[in-house]
């Protein structure tokens, strides 16, 4: 997986790497990869899911209950086991179901020098737990994939880069 994602020199690219490396290492069904854009995170790819997904989770902020939400504020792996019994993700809960998740993994896309890039999430249409080899894996490149886009800015900021690929995102769904 990374030496895939070192072969990418655009940040777009790279975007779309992560995001189908962190869906086939958890053999999800959906991902998003969500970029920092100041005091929230706002969705610059997604895979596998309806345009009803960017209507809700466009723009999150670290006080929402949703696993991207916790990732922000906790700037730590946060995994939903089950959408239907985690007590923090009921507001999202009616969401899940008409979107097709019911699990949902977010870790943040942090620098080696602690910098938020970003979020990359996988979700499943089952209860799902990763396992301790899966969850290792995906810390690793995380932070791998986190300095790469760093350094593939290209002049840009972080933030800048997140409000590009959001509109381009949602123009091509709507």
């Amino acid at each position: 997986m990374s030496h895939r994602l070192h072969q990418q020199t655009s940040f777009e690219d790279a975007i779309r790497v992560i995001l189908n490396d962190a869906i086939g290492l958890h053999g999800a069904e959906f991902g998003s990869v969500q970029l920092n854009a100041g005091d929230h995170l706002v969705i610059a790819a997604q895979r596998g899911f309806k345009p009803m997904y960017l209507e809700l989770f466009q723009k999150v902020t670290a006080t929402d209950g949703c696993a991207c939400g916790r990732a922000l504020r906790t700037r730590r792996t946060v995994v939903v086991t089950d959408t239907e019994a985690d007590e923090q993700f009921a507001p999202y809960r009616a969401a899940a179901r008409a979107l097709g998740f019911r699990s949902v993994m977010t870790t943040p896309l942090l620098t080696e020098q602690g910098l938020l890039v970003g979020a990359v999430s996988t979700h499943f249409v089952n209860v799902h737990k990763p396992t301790a080899i899966e969850m290792e894996t995906l810390k690793s490149y995380s932070r791998l994939a986190a300095d790469h886009l760093y350094g593939v800015l290209d002049g840009d900021s972080i933030a800048s880069k997140a409000r590009s690929m959001s509109r381009r995102l949602c123009d091509e769904v709507t």
